[in-house]
């Protein structure tokens, strides 16, 4: 069970002899990861690890991210939103550059809005479409967020990518 991979030695250990280790998030965010227990054929999560992850600064080594060099957000470039207030953000957006630390901070910050704009609306549901609410203006922002934080892990996605690959990726 997820008590059994506690041996695990280091953070970049994938493999032990009990069980089948699935490969972590590409860009290993997190000290977890999903295995598949031998004796029960169960996807289990794992413990954390008692060894320290490797990292350049102490916030690296606590968010297991690299990048500090400001990129541009290539997958704003041609975005649209139905709504004016987060069309503004992303025009504001297109022109920025983030370390790969605060673009992270910035999924996180548009996925926390999102989850809140949904839970704060949930008396508004449409039954028969469970994604939508009544209120057109506030869909719109709903919509808008979700786009947003599409975008914004598609560069992540890409960033991990060119940080593999050594190369520079296309736009998605």
């Amino acid at each position: 069970m997820a008590s059994q991979t506690k041996g695990r030695e280091s953070w970049t250990e994938e493999n032990s002899p009990r069980t089948t280790i699935r490969e972590s998030s590409p860009l290993k965010l997190s000290r977890v990861f999903r295995f598949v227990d031998p004796q029960t054929s169960a996807s289990q999560i794992s413990d954390f690890p008692d060894s320290n992850p490797s990292g350049d600064t102490t916030l690296e080594v606590r968010m297991k991210l690299g990048g500090t060099t400001p990129t541009p957000i290539r997958t704003v470039t041609d975005l649209q939103v139905p709504d004016e207030e987060f069309q503004n953000f992303i025009n504001e957006a297109k022109s920025a550059t983030l370390t790969d630390e605060e673009l992270a901070d910035t999924v996180l910050d548009v996925g926390i809005n999102w989850e809140h704009f949904v839970a704060s609306n949930d008396n508004l549901v449409i039954p028969e479409h469970p994604l939508k609410i009544t209120d057109v203006l506030m869909q719109e922002k709903i919509d808008s967020l979700d786009i947003i934080t599409e975008a914004f892990v598609r560069e992540v996605n890409l960033r991990s990518i060119e940080k593999k690959t050594g190369t520079k990726g296309r736009q998605s």
